[in-house]
């Protein structure tokens, strides 16, 4: 399946202080998905980033690639000027004249595929006032009106001296925090076995948590894991649903998989595997997030869910809140 990407840039910064401590880099972050939406996760990819002149079709004034390795989540980091240069220097771009644009491009394995550009805003400018000329003095401003002499206070105890310390710089002001994102992940805590019985839908040990919810936030719940049909001949099969609740109601949209595993003259007792992600838009507060399975087929074999030691077959819930 031809596999796309998703880029979702959450950080663009540059950090400036005095003209000599200026780093030639921007650092960016994307995240990789396929064309079903889930994360690419723990894969090598290999990015091309070009920086274009006055439009997104403009001119390359510089270009290089880098090879990288997304992380569980589908997220990769990059650090713009120290990767391999195609076209140009990084140093010798200049901020200061005409709009810059950065066009991104991605190989999964079977070629560059273009995931377009998108302009550069004010941050990366920095870049430039680094080397801009120097504005004239203004002019000596007149002194202003003494203020009228406060009231003496009582005089305090005279305190120890201490060595006087060294004057720091001043620091740039950080950006404004995003409060309540983060992401929250459990385990399988024991095995659920499924039978032509289990006609309710049965929460999977340890697949449940329950998350305080922040106003303006869209909420990303994903799982996945294994499931063992304990059929022993080739005329057996194990069919079953698995499915994402909600405050105990199951996602009608996206939120539901049937698994089926046949078992074959060679080979019985074989695994399957679930994996699926469903985006919620909840009203802030407390929220409850379970993965339940129930039977799918009348004649099946049971089928083991999930595990609390075998890595084959333990489920993960995660529930990632995003911040709007």
């Amino acid at each position: 399946m031809k596999k796309q990407l998703l880029l979702a840039s959450i950080c663009l910064l540059l950090a400036i202080s005095l003209k000599a401590q200026i780093p030639q880099s921007i650092k960016y972050q994307g995240i990789a998905r396929n064309s079903a939406g889930l994360a690419l996760n723990s894969q090598v990819i290999s990015v091309r980033i070009a920086i274009r002149d006055n439009s997104a079709a403009g001119p390359i004034v510089y270009q290089e690639t880098h090879n990288t390795t997304t992380s569980p989540y589908g997220l990769y980091n990059l650090n713009l000027g120290t990767g391999t240069p195609l076209t140009g220097t990084f140093s010798a771009i200049n901020w200061g004249v005409n709009t810059k644009f950065i066009e991104q491009e991605v190989d999964f394995g079977a070629g560059f595929v273009n995931m377009g550009a998108s302009q550069f805003l004010s941050v990366p400018y920095a870049l430039y006032a680094a080397n801009g000329p120097v504005g004239p003095a203004g002019p000596i401003g007149p002194t202003g009106l003494t203020g009228p002499t406060g009231n003496t206070g009582p005089a305090g105890p005279t305190g120890n001296t201490g060595p006087t310390g060294p004057t720091g710089n001043t620091g740039p002001t950080g950006p404004a925090g995003t409060t309540g994102q983060d992401v929250y992940e459990v385990y399988g805590t024991a095995q659920l076995v499924v039978s032509t019985s289990t006609s309710l839908y049965t929460l999977i040990p340890g697949l449940a948590q329950t998350i305080t919810v922040p106003a303006n936030c869209k909420v990303i719940v994903s799982t996945d894991g294994g499931i063992q049909s304990t059929g022993a001949t080739n005329t057996t099969f194990s069919v079953l649903d698995i499915g994402i609740f909600v405050d105990g109601t199951v996602s009608a949209s996206g939120g539901q998989r049937r698994i089926a595993i046949a078992n074959t003259t060679a080979l019985a007792q074989l695994i399957q595997n679930w994996s699926m992600e469903r985006a919620y838009t909840l009203t802030a507060g407390s929220h409850t997030f379970e993965v339940k399975a129930v039977s799918g087929a009348a004649g099946s074999a049971n089928a083991n869910v999930s595990s609390s030691s075998a890595p084959q077959l333990q489920g993960t819930l995660r529930v990632t809140i995003i911040k709007l």
